[in-house]
C-alpha cells in the first residue's frame, strides 16, 4: 500500500513546490560533478568522456513517482489475509514485467520511505519524500543549509557512481569497466591516503575504524561535501548572506553536521566499527571536514588543529 500513504504523506509534507526545488538543487549537483570531471587531473581523456556519457544518461526519481500506482487488492478485516494478498498482487505485478521494456519510472521505495540510494544497473539515483524533510532539507531552510544536508547525500550518491564500484557499470547499466587502467590504478593508490585518514579515529576509546573496510563510503562522503558546496556556491546570487552571524559556508558546513547528529550506546558504536561499510557519524562529518579545506578556511581552522 505504498502508494496510498505516499499520496497522504506527499500531500501534506511533501508540496510540488518542494519537489521543484529539491530537483533543482539535485541538478545542481550534477553539474558540478560534470565540472569536477572535468578538472580530475589524475583521469585520462577517454575515461573522462566515458564518465560524461554516464552523467548525461543518470535518471532521477526525486519525492514520489509521476503516476500512482493503485492497489489491486480488496482491504478485508484480517491482517494475515490482506498481508498475503497484498504480496500476492506485488509478486504478480513484478511477474507482468517479464518480457518487457524497462520502465524506468517505476520505484522500488515508498515516498515515504527515509532513504536514498545509487542503483548501478539503472544509472539511477532515488531520493524519496520521505529523506527529503528536515534535518536533511525545508523548503523554509535556505538553499546553503539544505544543500549541506540533503546535497551531501546526493553527492554521496552520484560519487558511488564514478568510483571504483560505478567503474563496474556502464552508462546504460551494463557490467562493463569504462575506466583506463592506468586511471583506475591511480585511483588505487590515492585511496590509501583516505584509509590511513580514517584508521586513526577511535569509535570508541581503544576501538579503531577499519579504514579499508569504510574507505568507499568515506570517498563517497567526502566527494558529496566537495559537489554541494560547488553547487551551493554556484546557486548564490545577489548580496551575500549573513545568518546569526554566520556567512553562507557556514550555513553549508553548519547544515551538514546537523543533519548527521546521532547517539549511539558504546556498545553499539564499538561493534558498527568493525562490521559496517560507513563511519559513524561522528566521523561522516568531523572526517569529510578534516579533508575540505573549504572548512578550515570558513571558520579560521589553524593547519593540523
Amino acid at each position: 500500500l505504498g502508494d496510498l500513504t505516499g499520496q497522504v504523506f506527499t500531500r501534506e509534507r511533501f508540496s510540488a513546490a518542494a519537489k521543484q526545488a529539491a530537483e533543482g538543487q539535485v541538478h545542481a549537483i550534477s553539474d558540478a560533478m560534470r565540472a569536477n570531471l572535468d578538472a580530475l587531473p589524475w583521469m585520462d581523456e577517454a575515461t573522462k568522456e566515458a564518465a560524461r556519457a554516464k552523467l548525461d544518461a543518470m535518471t532521477y526519481q526525486i519525492g514520489y513517482p509521476k503516476a500512482w500506482r493503485t492497489p489491486t487488492i480488496t482491504i478485508g478485516p484480517g491482517y494475515a489475509a490482506n498481508a498475503l494478498a497484498a504480496r500476492k498482487a506485488e509478486r504478480a505485478r513484478l511477474l507482468a514485467k517479464i518480457g518487457k521494456p524497462l520502465d524506468r519510472d517505476d520505484w522500488q521505495l515508498s515516498a515515504p520511505t527515509v532513504n536514498a540510494y545509487y542503483e548501478p544497473a539503472l544509472n539511477g539515483m532515488v531520493f524519496p519524500a520521505g529523506i527529503l524533510q528536515p534535518p536533511f532539507f525545508s523548503p523554509a531552510a535556505s538553499a546553503q543549509v539544505n544543500l549541506g544536508g540533503m546535497g551531501v547525500v546526493v553527492g554521496h550518491e552520484l560519487t558511488h557512481g564514478f568510483d571504483d564500484q560505478g567503474a563496474q557499470y556502464d552508462a546504460a547499466g551494463n557490467l562493463k569497466n569504462w575506466w583506463a587502467k592506468a586511471t583506475g590504478d591511480e585511483f588505487k593508490a590515492r585511496t590509501q591516503c583516505v584509509i590511513k585518514q580514517y584508521d586513526a579515529y577511535e569509535a570508541v576509546p581503544d576501538v579503531h575504524l577499519n579504514g579499508a573496510n569504510t574507505v568507499g563510503e568515506n570517498i563517497a562522503d567526502i566527494g558529496g561535501v566537495k559537489l554541494a558546496l560547488r553547487a551551493a556556491r554556484a546557486l548564490r546570487s545577489g548580496a551575500p548572506v549573513v545568518a546569526d552571524g554566520f556567512t553562507e559556508d557556514q550555513q553549508f558546513f553548519l547544515g551538514f553536521g546537523q543533519a548527521w547528529c546521532a547517539k549511539f550506546r558504546p556498545e553499539i558504536a564499538a561493534l558498527l566499527a568493525t562490521v559496517d561499510v560507513h563511519s559513524p557519524a561522528q566521523w561522516r562529518v568531523n572526517g569529510s571536514l578534516q579533508a575540505t579545506p573549504e572548512f578550515g578556511e570558513a571558520f579560521g581552522c589553524k593547519p593540523g588543529a
